[in-house]
Formats: structure tokens, C-alpha cells, sequence
């Protein structure tokens, strides 16, 4: 028998398969888009709270890009002041403070630009993270916002007092100028105060997000972080994050220690470096101490579980009772592995990194320093 105007039983299908494919294919598109939704919202990044980077965010370029352009308008914004208010020449090989604005520059784009990038790496160590991490009922999501989304009135709070810090130099510093300083509310001054002011409030925005990560790192690995004694490399984005950490602000005491090589170096710049090194040895370890009291805590409860296991196992052997457990060689042997477990999540390729950081930063002020004595003798 044929139907549908002759055709053989199964022929119709054959030639109109979506009349009866298209059911499953609608369902499973479906499924596939719902799929797709809740994959993206589980993995879409935390909202950045810092207006200060959302330039950084929105932009489909690199770090990098974005701050080279704040540094070019800081740049003009600098010379444009300096030619209208000042004898300035402009002449790059016979003008000091032609290089100076650049450095200031590099610096004004520079830090911003290394928030985003430490905001980016510390959401991909999260991710590698993640398998060592406990589940909470806040979710992943939760933990991400924690590390990398700071509190508005915190940022406020940290860039104005960064703001007022820094804007106050030109007006306290006297080595701010070179001669005298111009009076206190001309329109040189007033500049200069409000450019120093704007990079006070992005430094102070920078360490208001910096202790904000360091302090989360800490409290995620104090209480959420699973412990695999035998096996600690995946604790390694830990100590990444850290010495990612420690390069970016390194690179920013090398950028400030350049401006002793110019004129009018402020007296300001070294007690800046030293307290920017002493906050950053202190975030670091502020980062991985959670981790380590967790190692500690693992590792004690480990070793204790296994001495009286080895104390179970020598009495059997001295009584000559029949042992039922793992040979006592074992567990010496594994006692031994254990009592040798490092405490701290900082591996030999973390401890590479760090020395190299810490070079890094020492062979940069040195060369600084040296720079210096040989210009002061070729031109002094």
C-alpha cells in the first residue's frame, strides 16, 4: 500500500527528514543553549568594582594598550602645563625634565594597567585552584568576588588617603623642586599637586586591592583549601600569585628608584620604595600563610596518626602477635616522607622565581646608584 500520493512506506521521511528530526533537534538546542548559559555564568568573570580599571575591562586589547594610552594623555596634559607656565625647552637630549615626565607617564599608565593583569592572573590561579578547594555554600563564584572585587568605600577610603599623600609632596617636599618652588597657588603648583594627587589615588586604589587578594588568599587556604601531603604541586598557583604579586610592584620600585638619576629628586622616593617593599613582604606572606597553617595542621595530624600506628605495629612485633595492618617498614618509611613534607606551598620553581624577583630588584637600584655616580662625575 503507498500513501501520501504514491509514495513507498518511508520514502517521505527520506526526503523531509526535519519533519521528523526536527523535535529532537529543537529539544536538544535547547538543552545545548541552557547548557551553554549556565557554563557562561559559572565562568563569567567577577563585576570590577574599580572604576579605575574599567577601561582595563571594557577594552578588547591588552593591558598594556590601555596604559600606554593614559600614559601618552598624562604625558601631553604634563607638557602642555609645563611650556605654558614655565621656561621650558623643549629638547629631549638637553632637558631632564622632558625624560621625568616620561617616566612619570610610564608610571601613571603602568600601575593601573598591572592591577588588571594581577586581577586577570589571580582568576586563572583560582581556576587551577579549584580542585584542591572544598565546596561552600557560596560557590565559586563567591570566592572569585572575595579575591579580586574590592569593597567601593574601601577604594574610596585607600584613594584618598593615597591621593593626599602623594598631592602633598610638591607643597612638603622640598627636594620636590629643583631651586625654589613656585608659590603655592599658582597655576604650576596647583598642577603638580593635582598630578601627584591623581597618582596617589591609583596607587592607593592598587593597595586597597592588593591587601583586599592577599587577605582572601589567606582565609581561602586557612579554611576551604584540601590538603594532598603527598602531592603538593597543586598548591603551586598559591605561591604563583604571590610572586606574580611581588614582580609587578618590584617593576614599580625600579620605575621610582629612576628618578634619582634626574634633578629635583624628591626626598619622598626612598621611604616610598621601603614602604612599598615592606607592605609587599608582608601581602605575600599574608597570601600563603593560610596554606601554610593548613599544610602544618595536615602534616601534624598525619604524623600523629602514623606514630601510633608504628606504636600499634611494635608492640604486635614485639609480642609476636600476628600483624594485621601495613608492615611496620611501611610506615617508617612513610613516617620518614611526611616528616620531610614542606610547610609552605613554595616549591623549588617558586623559590627559583623569587630569587630572581629579589635580584631583579636588587640589581636595579644598584645600577641606579652607580648611573648616578657616574653622571655626577662626567657633569658635576
Amino acid at each position: 500500500m503507498r500513501a501520501f500520493g504514491g509514495d513507498a512506506p518511508g520514502t517521505f521521511a527520506a526526503r523531509v527528514p526535519w519533519a521528523f528530526a526536527a523535535p529532537s533537534r529543537v529539544s536538544g538546542s535547547l538543552f545545548d543553549v541552557a547548557e551553554a548559559g549556565a557554563f557562561a555564568a559559572e565562568h563569567a568573570e567577577p563585576p570590577v568594582t574599580d572604576w579605575t580599571l574599567r577601561p582595563f575591562a571594557r577594552a578588547r586589547r591588552s593591558p598594556l594598550w590601555v596604559g600606554l594610552v593614559l600614559a601618552f594623555a598624562f604625558f601631553g596634559a604634563s607638557l602642555l602645563v609645563r611650556i605654558a607656565f614655565s621656561d621650558f625647552a623643549l629638547a629631549p637630549w638637553r632637558n631632564a625634565y622632558f625624560w621625568l615626565d616620561v617616566l612619570s607617564a610610564l608610571l601613571f599608565g603602568y600601575v593601573p594597567a598591572a592591577s588588571m593583569w594581577l586581577r586577570r592572573g589571580r582568576l586563572r590561579d583560582l581556576r587551577e585552584l579549584r580542585p584542591c578547594l572544598r565546596p561552600d555554600e557560596g560557590g565559586y563564584a563567591r570566592l572569585e568576588t572575595e579575591v579580586v572585587c574590592v569593597p567601593p568605600r574601601r577604594l574610596a577610603a585607600s584613594g584618598l588617603a593615597g591621593a593626599l599623600l602623594l598631592g602633598a609632596l610638591p607643597v612638603l617636599d622640598p627636594g620636590f623642586w629643583e631651586g625654589r618652588p613656585p608659590r603655592l597657588l599658582s597655576l604650576l603648583m596647583l598642577f603638580f599637586v593635582a598630578r601627584m594627587g591623581a597618582m596617589g589615588w591609583l596607587v592607593g586604589h592598587a593597595v586597597a586591592t592588593e591587601a583586599t587578594a592577599a587577605a582572601a588568599l589567606g582565609r581561602l587556604g586557612r579554611e576551604r583549601l584540601r590538603v594532598d601531603l603527598l602531592d603538593l604541586r597543586p598548591l603551586a598557583p598559591l605561591a604563583r600569585s604571590g610572586l606574580r604579586s611581588a614582580f609587578a610592584w618590584v617593576l614599580a620600585t625600579s620605575l621610582i628608584s629612576l628618578f634619582w638619576l634626574g634633578p629635583a629628586a624628591g626626598r619622598a622616593n626612598g621611604p616610598i620604595v621601603a614602604v612599598i617593599l615592606v607592605l609587599l613582604t608582608l601581602a605575600f606572606f599574608a597570601s600563603i600563610g593560610g596554606a601554610h597553617r593548613s599544610l602544618r595542621a595536615a602534616k601534624r595530624e598525619a604524623l600523629d596518626r602514623l606514630s601510633g600506628q608504628i606504636r600499634r605495629a611494635s608492640e604486635e612485633l614485639l609480642t609476636g602477635r600476628t600483624r594485621q595492618g601495613a608492615p611496620l617498614a611501611d610506615l617508617l618509611a612513610l613516617h620518614e616522607f611526611l616528616s620531610r613534607a614542606r610547610e609552605w606551598p613554595l616549591g623549588a620553581p617558586a623559590l627559583l622565581r623569587g630569587g630572581l624577583i629579589a635580584a631583579m630588584a636588587l640589581g636595579s637600584w644598584l645600577a641606579g646608584a652607580v648611573v648616578e655616580r657616574l653622571i655626577d662625575r662626567a657633569f658635576g
